[in-house]
């Protein structure tokens, strides 16, 4: 006859108790001459085949599966109560811990003259359960923890367009700052691991300050012909600034990709996917004072249109014009292609202002 007797795990912390997962003993009582015995709660010494005298071992078990065999019921949960506290030295505040699995200690049926058993060490039992036969715990340990912790609020930037600025140049107005803010959340882990954080509350320690850039929008005179055709009737405009518009350089338009940052670097212009061999065309009227290849644009026209503005058309497969050519706005000057350092034909297009590049798509 078997006898079930329950027992927990206490867990100290911070002068309270947290206890894990139901921990329960089994023990055997002996069955004589027919009529049931008392269990007893004394462990006999038995003598194995090789002459060792040991007390029975207990199995660790984890939902009924035997996982460890220590020396005795004591180890197996000191073994369980070192895992479970493991997971407690979080500087947070710990709310809450429970061991997901049903764990429980069986001591092991041995006999006189059997061979002796494989019984780990206390360190031995705890790295079996933590890392297990795939490498992964046998044991989810669970915790809750509330978080206090400071945070950085993101500046804005804004910019202020400025008719007394030509198109182009910008002037920083103010330096932005990042802010500050405390946030308090609730935070729940598995074997360490965050799985899930509730925001409970956040305070503005400090408001963050907007970086202003002041940005032109003054047309230079000596840009080409098309100045009549600056604005679109469909679109609301500032009345205050003043509006470029340039020719497409292309008959279809398929935006590869734009100007701006692009994987830690910056994209200089506009990139434009179209069929090789696809005709290019001038933006403007202007001068072209770069015909050639040039490294990683390939092949590449460079047109000034005076007053400060040039135009660049790189990766061609072939070149229609020479350097020192005066074109008009919509002539062909070149035709597509993927010379230089390009995956496929496209064109890419920069627009240049007094020696900075500028976004193309302001000025299409």
């Amino acid at each position: 006859m078997k006898i079930l007797k329950e027992n927990t795990v206490p867990v100290p912390r911070r002068g309270k108790m947290i206890l894990t997962a139901a921990f329960t003993v089994l023990m055997a009582a002996s069955v004589a001459a027919g009529m049931a015995t008392a269990p007893e709660e004394t462990e006999i010494p038995v003598l194995l085949a090789n002459g060792e005298v040991i007390t029975p071992p207990w199995y660790i078990t984890v939902d009924g599966e035997k996982i460890a065999l220590v020396d005795s019921q004591e180890t197996a949960q000191e073994v369980l109560e070192n895992v479970v506290s493991g997971y407690d030295d979080s500087e947070n505040e710990v709310l809450d811990i429970e061991v997901r699995e049903e764990t429980s200690a069986e001591e092991m049926q041995i006999r006189n003259g059997d061979d002796p058993p494989d019984i780990l060490t206390a360190d031995e039992a705890e790295k079996v359960l933590l890392s297990g036969d795939s490498g992964e715990s046998y044991l989810t340990v669970v915790t809750t923890e509330e978080q206090t912790r400071q945070e950085p609020v993101e500046f804005i930037q804004e910019y202020k367009p400025q008719s007394d600025m030509y198109v182009g140049q910008q002037k920083v107005e103010q330096e932005g700052h990042e802010g500050r803010r405390e946030v308090t959340s609730r935070i729940v882990k598995e074997n360490g691991k965050q799985i899930e954080e509730e925001v409970l509350e956040e305070e503005l320690l400090e408001e963050p300050q907007d970086r202003i850039i002041l940005t032109g929008t003054k047309i230079y005179d000596g840009y080409g012909g098309g100045s009549s055709d600056y604005r679109d009737d469909n679109v609301s405009y500032d009345p205050d600034a003043v509006y470029a518009k340039l020719g497409m350089p292309i008959s279809q338009v398929y935006v590869s990709s734009d100007f701006g940052w692009r994987w830690g670097r910056m994209h200089s212009g506009t990139d434009f996917a179209l069929a090789q061999g696809s005709d290019i065309y001038a933006a403007d009227g202007g001068t072209v004072y770069f015909a050639g290849n040039c490294g990683g644009y390939g092949n590449l026209v460079k047109i000034d249109h005076g007053n400060g503005m040039q135009t660049y058309y790189a990766h061609c497969s072939s070149i229609l014009v020479s350097q020192g050519q005066k074109v008009r706005r919509g002539e062909r000057i070149a035709l597509v292609g993927s010379t230089g350092n390009s995956t496929g034909p496209h064109l890419h297009f920069e627009v240049i202002i007094n020696g900075s590049c500028v976004d193309p798509r302001g000025f299409l």
